[in-house]
């Protein structure tokens, strides 16, 4: 009982769920049927028109962030390969079905991942996407998978380990401590410290310079204990959630097409 309540808690600091409509910029909605319920995403397209697809995106926003405000991010960075882009929303968002909890959002990613295997070639390049929370349902999938099968790759952008960033938000308040224990209550499909060593895939990490949310300290432990071969890429001037700029863009590109050298070749 006491488990269950501190999950319930912690389920209620960190995630932002709503289901108000939203236009979705001109993405085609799409569902799939998971074995925990419907998972509405939407589809983009980027790149040479009319060609096979030569790269799948599969993009998982921030606790606060909905599929329909998606970007083009990253192909807009390779606009010579054509790149199939699908952003979830997880349970308990958008139009997609079950209870908006850590545990949930983790088990239905890994079904997501599987699902779009089922609906493409299993050798095409597949990059997991990740801003913020998002990381964890990016990170849980690299480090679940047989990851010599695929051609992955992972892109995330300040990545949460979320104990010790509950914690530092919890000091901020009067007997912030008490938080403790609802913290480390995370389970550990969640929990980056677990998940992050077992990840072989290169990745391209984005940091916002000021993060206030998720400091660069924290970070910076996160891509320490980084299993696999990475780049790192301090985005200048921005908060948390700041908007990329044009000056970010040059170096941007070069870590996305260091990420597709990476991913577009053999697997053996």
């Amino acid at each position: 009982m006491l488990a269950r309540l501190k999950q319930s808690l912690l389920d209620y600091f960190v995630l932002r769920p709503t289901r108000h409509p939203i236009d979705s910029t001109g993405a085609r909605r799409e569902y799939a049927e998971l074995s925990k319920g419907k998972i509405e995403f939407f589809v983009q397209h980027h790149g040479m028109s009319k060609a096979p697809t030569e790269l799948l995106v599969l993009k998982f926003p921030g606790t606060a962030g909905r599929a329909e405000r998606g970007s083009l991010f990253p192909a807009s960075c390779i606009t010579e390969v054509h790149t199939k882009i699908w952003t979830w929303n997880p349970p308990g968002y958008g139009q997609s079905e079950g209870k908006s909890t850590l545990p949930v959002i983790a088990n239905s990613a890994l079904d997501f991942f599987n699902y779009a295997l089922s609906e493409h070639d299993q050798d095409l390049p597949i990059w997991l996407v990740g801003n913020s929370l998002g990381c964890l349902s990016a990170l849980h999938i690299a480090s679940a998978i047989d990851q010599n099968h695929y051609r992955l790759g992972v892109i995330l952008r300040n990545p949460p380990d979320l104990i010790r960033v509950v914690k530092n938000v919890a000091r901020k308040y009067p007997f912030g401590f008490a938080v403790d224990g609802v913290a480390e209550s995370l389970c550990d499909a969640m929990n980056v410290c677990l998940t992050a060593p077992r990840c072989t895939a290169p990745a391209f990490f984005l940091q916002s310079e000021f993060d206030t949310l998720v400091p660069r300290r924290l970070q910076h432990q996160i891509i320490e204990i980084y299993g696999g071969d990475y780049r790192k890429l301090v985005l200048s001037g921005l908060e948390h959630d700041g908007k990329l700029q044009p000056m970010h863009y040059p170096s941007i590109n070069s870590g996305i097409q260091w990420l597709w050298s990476q991913t577009n070749q053999d697997k053996f």
